[in-house]
C-alpha cells in the first residue's frame, strides 16, 4: 500500500517468483514522498565528484559524524580527488532530536531526511532514498560508496589502487555473499527473522548480494537500482534488497569481492597500519567513536607530508 509507513515487516509478494501481487503489497515508501530535509548541492560546484559516500547513520550519533567529517571524510586531504558525503535519516519521534538534526544540517549541509520512521526494519527505505537522492542530485559522481557509520575507508589507498572503480559499469564491489550460501532465518526470536510467506518454501537467499557494511557501486547502476525499486515489493532485509534483489532485475550486473582489502576487526586494521603503514592491504576497516581518530592517525602516519605539505619539514629543530 503505497505511502504507508512500515514500522514492522508485513506480508510482501515478489513478482519474480510468479506470485500474484495483491492490493496490500507494499513498496519502498520513499519513491513517492519528498524529503523532509534535502541538501541538494552536496555534489554541485564541481564538474566531477570522485566518490559520493552515502552513510546509514543513527540520528543520535552526532559525535561520530563529527569525527568522520574531521578525518577520513574531509575531502581536502585527497586533492585533486574529491569526496562528498550524504548522511541519511528517517523521521524521529523526539522533537528535540529533530531540532538538533536540523541544526546539524544547517551547519554541515550534508544531511538528507526522508518521510519514514528511522528504525532497523526501515533500512531498506533508507537505502532506496539514497539511490533516489543520488539519481536526482549526484549524477556527476565517478563512483558511489554506501557505508554504515562504523566503517572507515582509506581513500588514499583506494584512489591509488582501486581507481578502476571510476571506469566500471553495472558493477558492485563488496563483502560478497554468494547465491544460495546464506540461510533465510525463520526463527521468530531472531533479529533477522523473515516471515514464512516471504520467499516462501526457500531456505536460502536466491541471489548474490552484499554485506552492507561497505559497498562500492558504479554510478551508472544507481539510477537503475532506484527504478527497479519502484516496482519491487518491500523487503526489510536491506542488504539483500538493495544489493541482491534489485541488481537481479538488471541484466549484466557484476558482484566483485572486496577481500583481501577488507577487515571487520578494528584491532586487525589498526595494527596493520601501525606496523606496515601504507603497505597495509586494507582499504576498508571498522572504526567508531574514539577509534576513528586512532585509525586516522595510523593511516596518515607515513603520509603526513602529503597531507600537510612541508609544514613539519620546515619547523625549527627546537619545535
Amino acid at each position: 500500500m503505497l505511502g504507508k509507513i512500515n514500522k514492522e515487516p508485513r506480508e510482501h509478494h515478489h513478482p519474480v517468483y510468479k506470485r500474484k501481487i495483491l492490493s496490500k503489497t507494499t513498496y519502498p515508501i520513499v519513491v513517492s514522498r519528498p524529503y523532509k530535509i534535502n541538501n541538494k548541492n552536496i555534489c554541485s560546484g564541481v564538474d566531477k565528484v570522485s566518490c559520493i559516500v552515502m552513510v546509514h547513520t543513527a540520528p543520535n550519533h552526532f559525535e561520530r559524524r563529527i569525527r568522520m567529517r574531521a578525518t577520513w571524510l574531509n575531502s581536502t586531504h585527497y586533492s585533486p580527488e574529491s569526496v562528498r558525503v550524504v548522511f541519511l535519516f528517517g523521521l524521529v519521534a523526539d522533537p528535540i532530536l529533530q531540532t538538533k538534526l536540523e541544526y546539524e544540517s544547517k551547519i554541515y549541509k550534508d544531511i538528507v531526511q526522508g518521510y519514514f520512521i528511522d528504525s532497523y526494519r526501515n533500512l531498506t527505505n533508507k537505502g532506496v532514498m539514497g539511490y533516489k537522492w543520488i539519481t536526482e542530485h549526484c549524477r556527476n559522481a565517478e563512483f558511489v560508496a554506501k557505508i554504515d557509520d562504523d566503517a572507515f575507508i582509506n581513500f588514499f589507498k583506494l584512489f591509488e589502487e582501486m581507481s578502476y572503480l571510476k571506469e566500471k559499469k553495472k558493477y558492485i564491489k563488496c563483502n560478497k555473499i554468494s547465491k544460495g550460501s546464506m540461510k533465510i532465518i525463520r526463527e521468530n526470536d531472531s533479529k533477522w527473522f523473515v516471515q514464512n510467506d516471504e520467499f516462501k518454501d526457500m531456505k536460502r537467499y536466491p541471489h548474490t548480494y552484499c554485506s552492507g557494511f561497505t559497498v562500492f557501486l558504479s554510478t551508472d547502476l544507481v539510477p537503475m537500482l532506484y527504478h527497479a525499486a519502484i516496482g519491487s515489493p518491500f523487503f526489510w532485509v536491506d542488504d539483500f534488497y538493495l544489493f541482491g534483489l534489485l541488481p537481479s532485475k538488471i541484466q549484466g550486473v557484476v558482484h566483485d569481492g572486496l577481500r583481501p582489502n577488507l577487515t571487520l576487526r578494528f584491532p586487525e586494521g589498526f595494527n596493520c597500519y601501525q606496523e606496515q603503514g601504507r603497505k597495509c592491504q586494507y582499504v576498508v576497516m571498522p572504526a567508531k567513536d574514539k577509534e576513528i581518530y586512532r585509525m586516522w592517525t595510523a593511516v596518515i602516519r607515513d603520509r603526513t607530508q602529503s597531507i600537510y605539505g612541508n609544514y613539519y619539514m620546515n619547523l625549527p629543530s627546537s619545535a
